[in-house]
């Protein structure tokens, strides 16, 4: 049940102390015996302040019996009577709008603000989430429009309560990126103010550990937590002390320190005063910590307690606090072994589902356990049940989506989403093994396209919808002068030591701005929002038709319990299971680190390799036409470069030997980017020199040793393309960005840092000039730019490696140049040897200037390295298999030399037909 926020501040000292000094006197006490029974007793507070109400409407007194109804409501909304509430907040309106028709300075007063405050604590606590967000905007936009010189400090608190509920809604909807700005903002400005109001710091210290408890930092939320216990025991404040506790005691059982969640659990019950909000909370708690150690009969006792309590609420508050509770028994009822009565649950569970109307993210849960429960009930007829749960999820999935704004929270919302596919592909699975009906993989491969890279197809769709909804061009160039704008500030802060409070104020409000366009945007330009958000994904048919003869195509998908993988050729089609276990995982790890390292065992990696050839690729590798693979991986699949796979189990014959690898996201971006028409081929290309000195203002640049072999490297390049270089000092980043879109090929030769911190600011460095903002190029940078290049080729250390986001792959700097706008990549899986590289890129850009398609072009220039050193140490896969090629690999249009060689080679051919013509004749 979604807890009030209690804010002091606001129930005692906007309500009570703001009353007119010139009351009667029996008035005045009348209030103050009120007071002492608000947060105790609301019986003996509702009779006194009942008989100030009767005072003020005997003598038509329209300013008292406002604020009386302003006290009402508080306790009302403090002891969480919610029909009491409710009929206040009906009085109210109907005053305030004769108030404000009778009365030219309403305006001015702080009345209507506080009534929109009450009326968006009571639908928030009816769970009308809707309506509860436009009365707390409409608060925050009335002080957006009053000059700070205007702002009351009762409307300030007001703003400050606004975004905590924003962000408690927020938090519902796990959008919890957007929730902690909203409460990191608060905790700034309270802090920053001349009189820390504690009240309100703790309430805010509370409301961001409950985030921080849902994003799995549970010793962090701890630590606010604790802190803000024991201030509200300090200040007696009871029911504030009751949450505080329910909360601690749930983190401890995430810990799983059973004692101490039962402790903090325990010690809220005798806080309760038997008040019955509180007890179905309990009851589910103390449900969890059985539950979390297998005691399935007694977590569905207290979960029986928790339905009792709850018959007695009212409103949304009740059907889905009723919905959550028979979710938690049918989870609990399929983990003890009783799947029919699980099933039986989860219905009641929608019954009450549809009760509210509005879908929700908790529906998606609900899904989620109804598939995992269907499947194991292993009947055909339940399979089905689940395949149709599934698309029912998709479903919702495709509605939710649009709704969420900040990439982190997406990226929550589609791991969230991943065990339902994998129940989706289970039950696809042994259907086809029972009745092997070929249209079934048809659905696993569209299961697969719908969880793969949603959010940089997302993107390339974005920059599409831009292009063709006619957005008028101050619009977009207000957009990007945002999106700038706070990449800038968020670099200053990465960077930065220590915490900058008016920096911190700054993003905030840049990022709110930014999401308010961007709402804006999708709101006036239908045809916008309709195709950036478009959900349809490529089928498995069509992809079938983008594939030429000699390509095979391999879908992965990496889940909980096993790896899913569809082949797919021009006229055939193939699904596999992969059990997932330790051992397998842990040879992942191993080969990982084998190929990184020049030292290891090459004999034994390629037993290792060998191993995982045959379990993933060697089922689909059966026909001699088959020359080219394109990989989709998944999971920690994104860390082998499946060229060095080896595929002779008595000696070493690589991949790359027979068969040319590229890789990309999905099949629905492939085709994207094969649409695209390519450029005039010339070469971009950069080689700063490094020396490995620290500079003062910024420190990093003392890992950048010397790159002897970078300049030779662009040499090369530009003897196969025409272009242009900057050499040592004149690599600078401006000269990139002044240079981006007069070329159809970049090449970066230099240095990539994988910040595993924060993987946004993993930076290219060019030439320094000591300015770290000017001198690197961060992830977050690339999301600004437009590259609009055929061919990227990031020739640094781990430029292709980044955060491992399940679905998206690698939040890498070379996923960063597709969000820009780039059609390929090649871009390495290690810290690659400076040598080796600039032989491999030498033969690679002379393989693509013959009209190699990019990968052909990459798998003869490994070959070539490899046969030439196969007697020596350089054979190993360290030297020539980090570097891959991902996206949109077909040929290049030749370049220009080849274009006037070819056109000579016409010329001469039809001189000479013409020649011997005339000698005929």
């Amino acid at each position: 049940m979604k807890k009030a926020l209690i804010f002091t501040v606001l129930l005692c000292g906007l309500f009570l102390s703001a009353q007119d000094e010139k009351q009667s006197t029996e008035i005045v006490a009348l209030n103050k015996k009120a007071t002492t029974f608000f947060y105790t007793q609301k019986d003996s507070a509702y009779v006194y302040f009942n008989k100030v109400y009767d005072i003020a409407k005997k003598n038509n007194d329209s300013k008292n019996l406002i604020q009386t109804l302003f006290s009402l409501t508080g306790v009302a909304n403090y002891h969480r009577d919610m029909k009491t509430m409710g009929a206040n907040l009906e009085k109210l309106d109907s005053l305030l709008v004769t108030e404000k028709k009778g009365h030219t300075n309403f305006s001015s007063t702080d009345d209507y603000n506080i009534f929109l405050y009450f009326r968006g604590a009571y639908h928030f606590q009816l769970s009308e989430d809707s309506d509860a967000r436009k009365a707390f905007e409409e608060i925050i936009l009335n002080v957006n429009n009053k000059a700070d010189s205007l702002q009351s400090k009762t409307l300030q608190s007001l703003t400050s309560v606004a975004h905590s509920f924003l962000g408690k809604i927020y938090l519902s909807e796990r959008k919890f990126d957007l929730a902690k700005q909203l409460y990191n903002k608060n905790i700034r400005e309270i802090l920053a103010s001349e009189n820390l109001d504690q009240e309100a710091l703790h309430g805010n210290f509370n409301l961001l550990a409950e985030v921080l408890m849902y994003e799995k930092k549970y010793d962090e939320a701890s630590t606010y937590w604790i802190k803000t216990l024991k201030y509200n025991q300090q200040k007696n404040n009871s029911n504030a002390v009751i949450a505080n506790s329910f909360y601690v005691a749930q983190n401890f059982n995430q810990l799983n320190q059973r004692d101490s969640a039962l402790y903090y659990l325990e010690y809220a019950k005798s806080v309760l005063n038997d008040n019955p909000v509180f007890y179905p909370k309990y009851h589910i708690l103390k449900s969890d910590i059985f539950a979390k150690n297998e005691e399935y009969d007694a977590s569905l006792t207290e979960l029986e307690k928790a339905v009792d309590k709850i018959q007695n609420t009212t409103g949304n508050t009740r059907s889905l606090f009723l919905a959550s509770t028979y979710i938690e028994m049918g989870k609990i009822n399929d983990l003890n072994g009783d799947p029919e009565k699980a099933l039986s649950n989860y219905r009641y569970a929608e019954k009450q589902f549809k009760k509210v109307g509005n879908r929700s993210i908790n529906e998606l849960k609900l899904l989620k356990n109804k598939a995992h429960t269907l499947n194991g009930i292993h009947e055909p007829k339940y399979f089905l049940a689940s395949l149709e749960t599934v698309d029912e999820a998709i479903h919702l999935l495709n509605d939710l989506k649009p709704t969420f704004k900040s990439q982190q929270d997406k990226l929550l919302l589609i791991e969230d989403a991943f065990p339902i596919i994998e129940s989706g592909l289970e039950a696809i699975y042994t259907l086809h093994a029972s009745k092997a009906d070929d249209s079934l993989i048809d659905k696993a491969f569209y299961y697969l396209e719908k969880s793969k890279s949603v959010l940089l197809l997302e993107a390339l769709l974005n920059a599409k919808a831009t292009e063709f909804a006619n957005i008028p061009h101050e619009v977009l160039e207000r957009e990007s002068q945002l999106k700038s704008k706070i990449t800038f500030i968020e670099k200053k802060l990465n960077t930065s030591k220590t915490g900058n409070f008016e920096l911190e104020g700054e993003l905030f409000v840049l990022k709110n701005d930014h999401l308010n366009l961007i709402q804006k945007i999708e709101s006036n330009y239908p045809a916008y929002y309709n195709l950036k958000y478009g959900t349809k994904v490529i089928s498995l048919t069509k992809t079938q038709d983008l594939l030429e003869k000699d390509e095979l195509l391999i879908s992965f998908f990496y889940g909980n319990n096993a790896i899913y993988a569809i082949s797919i050729e021009n006229n055939t089609k193939k699904i596999i299971r992969l059990p997932i276990d330790s051992e397998f995982e842990t040879s992942i790890t191993k080969i990982y680190r084998m190929l990184s390292n020049p030292k290891s065992d090459a004999m034994a990696l390629g037993r290792t390799t060998y191993a995982i050839y045959e379990q993933l690729l060697a089922p689909f590798l059966k026909s001699t036409n088959q020359k080219k693979v394109i990989i989709m991986a998944d999971g920690l699949l994104n860390y082998i470069p499946f060229a060095a796979l080896n595929t002779n189990p008595e000696g070493i014959n690589y991949l790359a030997e027979s068969h040319a690898i590229s890789y990309v996201n999905s099949a629905t971006l492939l085709s994207e980017l094969r649409q695209r028409q390519p450029k005039e081929h010339t070469v971009l290309a950069f080689a700063p020199s490094f020396d490995g000195t620290v500079n003062v203002s910024n420190a990093d640049r003392g890992k950048l040793l010397p790159l002897p072999s970078n300049k030779k490297e662009v040499e090369q390049i530009l003897s196969s393309f025409d272009g242009r270089s900057y050499i040592d000092e004149d690599a600078s980043l401006l000269n990139f960005k002044s240079q981006l879109s007069s070329f159809g090929m970049v090449h970066l030769a230099t240095h990539a840092i994988f910040d595993d911190t924060a993987p946004e600011y993993s930076y290219l460095a060019f030439s320094q000039n000591g300015n770290p903002t000017e001198d690197l190029l961060y992830v977050a940078d690339l999301y600004n730019l437009k590259i609009d290049a055929d061919l990227v080729t990031l020739s640094a250390c781990e430029s292709g490696l980044g955060d491992l986001k399940r679905g998206e792959g690698f939040m890498s700097l070379a996923r960063g140049f597709f969000y820009s706008g780039a059609a390929s990549i090649a871009s390495t899986l290690w810290k690659v040897n400076d040598a080796s590289s600039a032989t491999l890129m030498g033969s690679f850009y002379k393989n693509l200037s013959k009209g190699d398609a990019k990968d052909v072009a990459l798998q003869k220039s490994q070959l070539h390295f490899l046969n030439t050193n196969r007697d020596n140490g350089l054979s190993h896969p360290y030297y020539w298999s980090g570097f891959v090629i991902s996206g949109n690999t077909l040929p290049l249009s030749l370049s220009f030399n080849w274009v006037w060689t070819s056109i000579g080679a016409i010329v001469i051919l039809v001189g000479g037909l013409f020649y011997f013509r005339r000698r005929r004749t």
